[in-house]
Order: structure tokens, then C-alpha cells, then sequence
């Protein structure tokens, strides 16, 4: 069997990750893709099992329709920390680029069930997007720009440097033919200038649209 490999990036540094910071992983494989029962109590295994606060997690078909699904259900949820408009659109950018690579490289556009966690510490908004597809024989390498195993789609591989480029912390744990874990850190600095339930329930709403001002375009 192959190893699980891991690779953390933070400010786009990127480190590989040990066998032993991959173990968390492998331990939890077998419990199944939302039904993840943490054999650790540190921060390694799910997010939304570990002091989160109204942890979310669902689970939907590996189906290019369902990336707006995520990437609303995502901004929506990270809403009620008041994050400013920006936030929210780099939020929803990491999503859709998460849940695409799991559909387009992970399933191979076939069947398959994408599971994604949400889970808010403090001032922080963790997101987990997880497969059981195909894996990756090469994490670091898949990680940089340019890089995609799909040149038969024009798709440029952007997609881990759009992650990159958006999310504070980005962790990928991957293991060849079992699937992939992407998971992500934003901290929201502070909210505009407007506070309170209505300004909430503004950004809920602005979060849910398929605004054109999203950062990446569809071809990731």
C-alpha cells in the first residue's frame, strides 16, 4: 500500500509533513468519510470534533454542480464572524478550488462523495474537504503552480496556489488510490464597518450569490 504523504504551507512556505503528523489520518480512513471519530486529542483530527464551535459537516455527490453548493454553504457559515466582503470571497475561492480538484482529479468526473467540515475557533475558520478517490502519487509536486495530471482539459493547475494564496494555513494529506484531505485555516482579522444581526444576515445573503467577483475563474 502507499504511503499517506502530508504537506502543510503556511505564507507559502511549504513543509513536507512527517509519517507521524500522517497518522491521524490513516486512523480515522476506516470510520468512513463523515463519520470520522478522532483517535487523537489534538488538533489533528477532525475540526469539527475539537472545541469547534456549531461544527458543521455534510457530505454530497462529487458533481461539478454541487462546487457553488459548498462554497455558499462555507460563506455562509463563516458569516457569523462578521468577516469583511474580501474575506468571504477568498473563503469561497479556496472552497471552489478544493471541491474541484475532488471532482475533476480526485473522481475523475464518475461517481463519488466529497465530505466537507467546518468548524470556528476563536476568531479562526477551519475547512476540511475530503475524497476517497484516486489520490496523489506526488503531493509537493501537485502543489505547485502550473502542475495538473488533466492537460487533456486546459485546466491550468492553479488551484493549490489559489488555496495558497487565499487561506492563512493549507494542509493536504493524500494517499495513492485511497484519496485526499485538504484542509484550511482563515483567520478573520475583523469585520466591516457595519456590526450587528443586520449586517450578518447582508453578508449571509452576499455570500449565497454567484457573484462574478470571485478571484479565480472557472478553469482552475
Amino acid at each position: 500500500m502507499e504511503q499517506i504523504q502530508g504537506v502543510v504551507s503556511v505564507a507559502g512556505e511549504k513543509r513536507i509533513l512527517s509519517e507521524e503528523e500522517c497518522g491521524f489520518w490513516e486512523a480515522a480512513w476506516d470510520d468512513g468519510i463523515c463519520v470520522q471519530e478522532p483517535k487523537q486529542t489534538d488538533d489533528k483530527a477532525c475540526v469539527w470534533q475539537h472545541g469547534a464551535e456549531d461544527g458543521v459537516c455534510l457530505q454530497f455527490a462529487a458533481k461539478s454542480r454541487n462546487e457553488s453548493f459548498a462554497r455558499m454553504v462555507a460563506a455562509a457559515y463563516a458569516a457569523q464572524l462578521n468577516p469583511t466582503l474580501e474575506e468571504l470571497s477568498d473563503i469561497k475561492t479556496a472552497v471552489s478550488e478544493a471541491v474541484t480538484n475532488a471532482v475533476i482529479h480526485g473522481y475523475g468526473e464518475g461517481d463519488g462523495t466529497i465530505c466537507m467540515r467546518l468548524g470556528i475557533y476563536g476568531r479562526e475558520v477551519w475547512i476540511e474537504v475530503e475524497d476517497r478517490g484516486a489520490g496523489m502519487e506526488d503531493v509537493l509536486a501537485a502543489m505547485e503552480p502550473m502542475y495538473t495530471t488533466r492537460a487533456d482539459m486546459e485546466r491550468s493547475g492553479m488551484g493549490f496556489a489559489f488555496m495558497e494564496a487565499f487561506m492563512d494555513k493549507l494542509e493536504v494529506y493524500s494517499q495513492k488510490n485511497r484519496g485526499t484531505l485538504v484542509r484550511m485555516k482563515k483567520k478573520v482579522l475583523a469585520g466591516s464597518a457595519e456590526t450587528g444581526e443586520d449586517a450578518g444576515g447582508a453578508k449571509a445573503c452576499e455570500a449565497g450569490k454567484d457573484g462574478k467577483e470571485d478571484k479565480s475563474s472557472e478553469e482552475k
